[in-house]
């Protein structure tokens, strides 16, 4: 009966961290499209490339990885209040 349990646990909680990591990806994907538009905009109002404005692909680009390890936010929360 323990076994079940702990097997039917397990399965649900693959199947979370499959969802869990779907979501993750499309929403990579959805940063990914938006970063590209962002770029273009940025392009079009610039003059493509004649701009000596630094571009802001690499902070951009490296917000994706920032994605799949999120800061805990809740973990000093104490130090901000009051």
């Amino acid at each position: 009966m323990r076994l079940r349990k702990e097997k039917k646990g397990n399965e649900e909680k693959a199947q979370l961290e499959a969802q869990h990591r779907k979501e993750l990806d499309n929403l990579k994907e959805d940063v990914a499209r938006l970063t590209s538009l962002l770029e273009q905009a940025l392009r079009s109002k610039s003059g493509e490339g004649t701009s000596s404005q630094p571009t802001f692909t690499t902070h951009i680009l490296s917000t994706p990885a920032a994605l799949s390890n999120p800061p805990n936010l809740g973990a000093n929360r104490t130090l901000l209040e009051p």
